[in-house]
């Protein structure tokens, strides 16, 4: 440090010291900058300097000083500690975490350090290492509250929640005029469920520091979910009066933790917070409130219907296909995000007209635009990339719209099979719409429906002269967002078209197209090492968990104690869903370890295992699509038993498309009498499967290349029609003449 010590320089430094104090940070810059220049070796006059730029938002120009403090006197550990808060706020975590660690090999012991480690390492995402330097801190003070506190909230948003209320228990015990620890606790309790005493724990923290925007979000999270509605957004209220950009910046967390794509759609309406929660849970077969949900679905469906209005919550709808809805329940909560999709598209800057067919137009193939969130690493894209570079380039031409980032093999495959690909994802939805419309796209293609990251109110803008839905998501978009629905008399019959609201075409004979490219790794795995018995026979569900519901388990549990040794083979959605399927298991008297779990694996992997299983057995409300093709491409039979909707519908005519209709079942009781005639009668399941075998090659489901001559006939129909200046009207594709016609 420097070695002026007149009592003017100490004056000055101590008068800024107090500036910075007081909140006066221009004053206190000027004071340390006068120091600093008439004693340059003044190591703590830059430290000052660097604190008050800091406090100013001139991160760039309180790095310099801080490091310049530290070019003096690299023993200024508060100025170590400075320079890594500031790296940390300017996202430069990697070098944060190299000053922390210096102080560190200075001071090992010093556990505010460990737990500033901590705190740079959650911010890199390694929550382990982060919770290690908590411990390491809390073993040299079992009492240091910022150790205790990090540490808990780490451990809720590990989902280690039983050891988060214990650390947050301890934390309110011993800091008890702490608002940040009751805070802690009231979020570790919610996230259990425990929400009166979520609202205790809230109040008391609001108590303390009333207002606090965090705790006033949290406690109307929790009076929601005890139904208290009107307080509920009485509290989200009074949190954004207190600080609204507290409480944007809490939401936009908060939606983050639900994996939703935009903060400004987590909806701050308390029953749609509680619908989505309870919904929440189905993701895990955590069934212990779903009558509550239920009924809370239908009450908002009978709700909309009566007085349709806008609905933030898109995953009311998605997840919602997995309940016994009717077809028009489901159109109602569709209609509902659909409305909530023009708003937010009306309250865009004003932008182009929306595209027409004033003869402006100068191509001669029909455009044709595919626009998702999932042209990516995902399951929906591999059935897309085979027909896009399928279609007939004579008379159309492909373009790709990509909603969300991704890299890899299948994205590639995409881009390859378009003749222009863009990705959009940064782009917010008038600039989209705008790219759209200026690529002269005739007939726009949503492939996903209403799910995460897609962009709803860039159809709402009608940037091409036709919309047009296809498989995405099994339902209805609702209202005017899309004019046609492509999908097949079977699945959607012309009776339930007053449950949609596009038109409906209807290819020949499935809707469903499959990649008839789609790679079965070489090497089949042995039973014993996907943990399956050697000669016993297995059931398997390759069903997303969400899908899975109580009454076609209680049809697996009853089929499980009818056919001794056999196992039920499930996809592994984490442990939670592990622990809630096991525990269901045990209710029906069937011992938890008859549920075989298996883990994620790369496709072909996994369309290999296939052949470990005996019978694909399928749920009942939303049943399995790509996942049902799956099964049938790797030569595993599907018994199937079709619902009233789209959604229970889709797989049956899979499996009808695959020639196989005796799997498809007229009820649920015949549909468990096939099961157990199947498994224990090896002739007739022999006899199915050699059947599948030969219908491969054959069947309609795995006709590629002639799904897409029946799309592309079906596109330049409405195409036709538009030209002609006729409204869009529901029809159907003729089947391709055979070869003798």
């Amino acid at each position: 440090m420097g070695t002026n010590s007149s009592g003017t320089a100490n004056l000055a430094l101590e008068q800024a010291t107090s500036l910075l104090r007081q909140g006066e940070f221009a004053r206190a810059e000027s004071i340390a900058i006068q120091a600093a220049e008439e004693d340059p070796a003044c190591a703590h006059a830059w430290f000052l300097l660097g604190a008050a730029r800091h406090s100013l938002r001139n991160p760039e120009a309180a790095l310099s000083a801080m490091e310049r403090a530290l070019g003096l006197d690299p023993n200024l550990h508060e100025a170590r500690r400075a320079c890594a808060a500031i790296l940390l706020e300017s996202k430069r975590s990697r070098e944060a975490l190299a000053q922390i660690e210096e102080l560190l090999r200075r001071r090992p012991a010093a556990t505010d350090f460990l737990v500033d480690a901590g705190v740079v390492l959650e911010a890199l995402g390694e929550a382990q290492a982060a919770l290690a330097r908590y411990d390491a801190a809390l073993q040299r003070a079992p009492g240091d509250f910022r150790a205790r506190l990090n540490r808990g909230a780490l451990l809720a948003r590990l989902g280690r929640l039983e050891e988060a209320l214990r650390d947050n228990q301890a934390l309110v015990r011993s800091h008890v005029g702490s608002a940040a620890a009751h805070y802690n606790l009231a979020d570790v309790l919610l996230r259990l469920d425990r929400h009166a005493e979520a609202l205790a724990a809230a109040e008391r923290a609001l108590r303390l520091a009333p207002q606090a925007a965090d705790s006033l979000m949290l406690r109307g999270l929790a009076l929601a979910m005890l139904g208290r509605d009107a307080e509920a957004r009485a509290s989200f209220s009074r949190a954004r009066a207190a600080d609204a950009a507290a409480a944007a910046a809490y939401r936009a967390a908060a939606a983050s933790a639900a994996g939703v794509a935009v903060p400004q759609r987590l909806t701050l309406d308390p029953r749609q917070i509680r619908l989505a929660r309870l919904l929440e849970r189905q993701k895990t077969c955590d069934w212990r409130e779903r009558e509550r949900l239920i009924a809370g679905m239908r009450e908002l469906a009978a709700d909309l219907q009566r007085a349709p209005a806008p609905l933030e919550e898109m995953g009311l709808y998605h997840t919602a296909l997995s309940l016994p809805l009717t077809a028009s329940e489901q159109q109602a909560l569709a209609r509902g995000i659909a409305l909530a999709a023009q708003a937010r598209a009306a309250a865009l800057p004003p932008g182009p007209a929306p595209a027409d067919s004033s003869g402006k137009r100068t191509h001669t193939r029909i455009r044709l635009g595919f626009i998702t969130p999932n042209f990516r690493e995902h399951p929906s894209a591999k059935l897309h990339w085979r027909h896009l570079a399928l279609r007939d380039r004579a008379r159309f031409e492909v373009f790709g719209y990509s909603l969300h980032r991704g890299e890899g093999p299948l994205r590639q495959h995409i881009v390859e099979a378009c003749d222009v690909f863009r990705e959009l994802s940064e782009l917010d939805s008038r600039d989209i719409a705008t790219r759209i419309a200026a690529d002269g796209i005739d007939i726009l293609v949503d492939l996903a429906g209403h799910l995460e990251y897609s962009r709803p109110e860039v159809f709402a803008l009608q940037p091409a002269p036709l919309r047009v839905s296809y498989l995405g998501m099994p339902g209805t978009m609702g209202r005017e967002l899309i004019n046609y629905r492509i999908t097949d008399a079977f699945t959607t019959p012309l009776a339930e078209a007053p449950c949609w609201s596009e038109k409906l075409v209807f290819l020949p004979d499935t809707l469903f197209i499959y990649n008839d490219c789609e790679a079965i790794a070489a090497t089949v795995p042995s039973r014993s090492a996907c943990g399956l018995p050697q000669h016993d026979f297995v059931f398997c569900s390759f069903n997303a968990n969400y899908k899975i519901e109580p009454d076609v388990f209680a049809v697996w549990m009853r089929l499980l104690a009818r056919v001794p040794g056999s196992v039920l083979w499930l996809l592994d959605g984490g442990e939670a869903a592990r622990r809630n399927l096991r525990r269901e298991a045990a209710t029906h008297g069937i011992a938890p370890e008859r549920l075989v779990f298996a883990p994620r694996l790369p496709h072909a992997e996994h369309l290999a295992r296939h052949a470990c299983a005996d019978l694909f057995l399928d749920t009942f409300y939303c049943g399995a699509h790509t996942t049902a093709a799956d099964a049938l491409w790797a030569g595993l039979p599907v018994l199937t038993c079709p619902g009233e909707t789209m959604a229970a519908r889709m797989s049956a005519g899979i499996v009808r498309a695959a020639g196989l209709p005796e799997l498809i079942a007229a009820d649920r009781a015949a549909y468990e009498a096939a099961a157990l005639r199947l498994a224990t009668q090896p002739e007739a399941l022999a006899a199915v499967r050699e059947q599948l075998a030969r219908n491969r090659t054959t069947c309609s489901l795995f006709d590629t290349a002639r799904r897409v001559r029946e799309l592309d006939r079906a596109f330049e129909m409405m195409w036709q029609r538009h030209l002609a200046g006729l409204p869009p009207q529901s029809f159907a594709v003729a089947p391709e003449a055979g070869p003798d016609a």
